[in-house]
């Protein structure tokens, strides 16, 4: 019987040795948004869609396992290559259906990628239609 009772008193006190140290370290959490997370090297985050780049190709729209892009009509003259073209469509990303998976960019063969997932990560929203593009 005093040895549970020892043995239950050295618990208590791990406890409230853990509180004090609790006390006087600094928080272990940080006020998102005020200040922000360090993102790790290679984190896919939000899609950016940039439409200068962008020849209408649709390799991205193909790619897509989650059919988060579709291609919708987006006329422009461009120039590819010396050669002036006439865009006929342009990628729309619905961003809430996007699972981040980077095959769009993966597949985009212009250079620098009109379409690339950036390291920004916040992105909650009510809206489940809200569009890129």
């Amino acid at each position: 019987m005093t040895t549970v009772w020892i043995t239950d008193l050295g618990n208590r006190f791990s406890v409230l040795r853990e509180m004090l140290r609790n006390l006087v370290s600094k928080p272990s959490t940080i006020c998102y948004p005020f200040e922000k997370v360090p993102v790790p090297e290679g984190f896919r985050g939000r899609v950016e869609y940039i439409d200068e780049n962008c020849i209408g190709c649709g390799r991205c729209s193909r790619v897509c396992p989650a059919d988060a892009i579709v291609m919708v009509e987006g006329p422009r003259e461009m120039e590819v290559k010396g050669k002036k073209l006439m865009r006929k469509k342009k990628p729309e990303v619905a961003i809430f259906r996007c699972i981040r998976c980077g095959l769009c960019e993966e597949h985009c063969p212009q250079d620098p990628k009109a379409i690339r997932l950036t390291c920004e990560f916040s992105g909650a929203g009510e809206d489940r239609e809200v569009v890129v593009g």
